[in-house]
């Protein structure tokens, strides 16, 4: 029996699946089983499992003939019927693992005998190989070292809300066998988080790692993150299904905020892509989700804890107001396609955004998204370089108005929140969780 299984789910990843491998095959924890699954491919991807498997007796292929329906769900729990290792991870196709990741996991999770193992990982761009911090910066502050954490309700809390993705994690089989822990199966996407909330409320003890241990590839051409069509709103399917766990848990009563943070922040993050007769889907989606809160229970929330400017949309689902809601939705993407940071809405205030991007994104980044958006201010931005003029005087003239009303305006902003802040309110506009990564896929 080895140490540990990891399972790699692959479709359409020739490209990738190479790099890809070489990462696993070549991990310092020598004593591994990798499961490549193959789900019904046409680039060549299967011929890359089978020259891997002739060469190194530690991998199991599995193909697939066809493409199945949904997402990774069925790969991955093909992977999971075959695992045998006291240990259980996941691994993307297209992604990069740093040699040393599984047996600092493995390690750390033995060492101090934890249920689960989760360290960071970079985002990848796969056109320019630019590394970005996913947007869960600030859950990982209490753990800037290798921490280990005995679960109760409030830890289990903190831990739901990082990205649920499962390859920055290993699980060890008895959880996975104590909790059934399968991905869901059928016509949606992004499975990833009721396996997330199925191992954090079945584990006892978790360790986190905060090395970054892995990149994990965005905007590729085909990726699911990069979809913009009816399969965006498949994501709340899976509401009902954290819901029916919590509820076979007797946990509802103590994450029943944590599933409307978890509902509120993908609203945050499918309403910048939504377009069209999505916008429609995604509403008749959600109803029905939403009749399962009392209007006082979301008013509390939206005042309380609605992260990314969510609250004017949540209110709008309850009231059934249609044109309301796809306006609100229909601002979010204008905002996010004039290159405002993930969760700032169309009408965030421009101290909201610098307190968000100071937050998550450090100083040297908020001030070159600073330079960029002043550059916007002046025209140069989204031209071919060849077409971009010299910045004249009158352009720096223009600049420095156009700047003079923003500090105006900043001014009145920061004196009405002192004044909220003064009347014990907690400004609405300053963004509470994270929005899930471009990232999950």
């Amino acid at each position: 029996m080895p140490k540990l299984s990891i399972i790699v789910t692959a479709y359409n990843v020739a490209g990738y699946l190479g790099p890809c491998l070489d990462g696993i095959l070549g991990q310092t924890l020598g004593d591994i089983e990798v499961i490549v699954v193959d789900d019904g491919s046409t680039d060549g991807t299967w011929e890359i499992v089978e020259t891997r498997a002739a060469a190194d007796g530690r991998v199991r292929p599995v193909r697939f003939e066809e493409n199945t329906p949904g997402g990774v769900g069925p790969a991955a729990n093909a992977g999971l019927a075959l695992a045998t290792g006291d240990f259980i991870g996941f691994a993307d196709g297209d992604d990069l693992y740093d040699p040393q990741m599984f047996a600092t996991l493995y390690d750390a999770a033995v060492r101090h005998e934890a249920d689960l193992a989760m360290c960071r990982y970079h985002l990848m761009d796969d056109a320019t190989g630019e590394l970005t911090e996913p947007d869960e910066e600030r859950y990982w502050q209490p753990y800037r070292t290798t921490t280990a954490v005995t679960l109760d309700a409030a830890r289990r809390s903190e831990i739901l809300r990082f990205i649920a993705v499962p390859w920055r994690k290993i699980y060890r089989r008895d959880l996975v066998e104590r909790v059934g822990l399968r991905f869901p199966e059928g016509e949606h996407f992004f499975e990833d988080n009721p396996v997330h909330w199925a191992a954090v409320l079945g584990a006892r003890r978790v360790v986190m790692l905060p090395e970054h241990l892995c990149r994990h590839r965005v905007a590729r051409p085909g990726q699911t993150m990069e979809a913009n069509d009816h399969r965006l709103p498949q994501i709340f399917d899976h509401h009902d299904t954290i819901q029916d766990l919590l509820q076979s848990t007797e946990a509802s009563e103590a994450h029943r905020d944590d599933l409307l943070l978890w509902l509120a922040t993908q609203l945050a993050w499918v309403s910048m892509r939504a377009r069209g007769e999505v916008v429609r889907q995604l509403y008749d989606t959600l109803l029905p989700i939403m009749d399962r809160y009392d209007a006082g229970e979301i008013d509390r929330f939206c005042r309380r804890a609605a992260p990314f400017g969510t609250a004017p949309m949540l209110g709008a689902l309850k009231a059934r107001d249609f044109p309301e809601f796809a306006r609100r939705v229909e601002a979010r993407g204008d905002a996010a396609k004039a290159g405002v940071a993930p969760g700032a809405a169309k009408g965030t205030s421009l101290w909201a955004l610098g307190f968000y991007h100071l937050r998550h994104s450090g100083l040297r980044r908020t001030a070159r998204l600073t330079g960029r958006y002043a550059m916007q201010k002046l025209g140069q931005v989204g031209r071919p370089k060849e077409e971009r003029s010299a910045v004249t005087q009158k352009d720096l003239m223009m600049g420095l108005v156009v700047l003079q009303q923003e500090v105006r305006q900043l001014r009145q902003e920061v004196s009405a929140l002192r004044r909220e802040l003064a009347d014990g309110e907690v400004p609405r506009e300053i963004p509470q969780a994270p929005v899930p990564d471009e990232e999950r896929g």
